[in-house]
């Protein structure tokens, strides 16, 4: 994931490191003083670099204290702790992509070009934020229920596919509900997703070794990605009653 880290601010939060550091003023020498949220904001973009270039293991709240030159108990008043901080991270990115899906939902497109285009919305926001989706999707945060608002944030993005979902089963007069349709296509696109992630961006090794033979069935997907997709739709809603 290291080689992520130059895009992955550029992309999740649209602002540079060195535009977030400036709301800051002094208050004493060798001190920032930053307003209500700014710092919180602040460490979240510096835990992302750090993610993308070092993993979550070797993050620390005191390290992203001294990088934003604050007290080491300052980033405490935001994040009982780092699993907080990936939990704040992670609950930011549901909402981010919860508010790209329900654009793609309001459009006037058919049905089915409304479905297609919320599955290439979430294999594009995978590519765009690959920090924070192995934070949505990965292993480290475990219970949701542990970290306040980030079950509610999951499920609110995920209803907005589900609106799709129940408005193609009427419209198609599918044989199946909206949960077994749901549960195709997302596993189906979220697989590929991380597939892409996981696999595609980790180093292939060296150039006169041929490519293994998963990694070939990724690019080939990749390439002419929205047919590719819309196959798999169509399939699915060529099922009807």
């Amino acid at each position: 994931m290291g080689g992520a880290c130059d895009r992955v601010l550029k992309n999740e939060f649209g602002k540079s490191m060195s535009s977030s550091t400036a709301v800051g003023t002094s208050s004493k020498p060798g001190k920032r003083n930053y307003h209500h949220g700014e710092l919180r904001q602040l460490l979240m973009d510096s835990a992302l670099l750090h993610i993308a270039a070092h993993g979550t293991e070797k993050l620390s709240l005191r390290a992203l204290a001294r990088e934003a030159n604050v007290s080491p108990t300052a980033p405490f008043r935001h994040f009982a702790n780092k699993h907080a901080l990936f939990a704040a991270l992670a609950t930011q990115g549901f909402q981010r992509l919860e508010e790209r899906v329900r654009v793609v939902g309001q459009s006037s497109l058919r049905i089915d070009e409304r479905l297609l285009a919320a599955a290439l919305t979430y294999t594009e926001f995978a590519d765009e934020n690959p920090v924070v989706y192995q934070l949505m999707f990965g292993s480290i945060l475990g219970d949701f229920s542990e970290f306040e608002g980030l079950g509610a944030a999951a499920s609110d993005a995920y209803g907005e596919l589900d609106k799709l979902l129940v408005e193609v089963v009427e419209v198609k007069q599918l044989p199946y509900d909206e949960l077994v349709l749901g549960g195709l296509i997302w596993s189906a696109i979220h697989g590929f997703a991380s597939l892409r992630l996981n696999v595609l961006g980790q180093d292939s090794g060296h150039k006169n070794e041929p490519e293994l033979r998963p990694r070939q069935a990724l690019i080939a997907m990749s390439e002419g990605l929205e047919a590719n997709l819309k196959i798999m739709i169509d399939g699915l809603l060529a099922q009807s009653s």
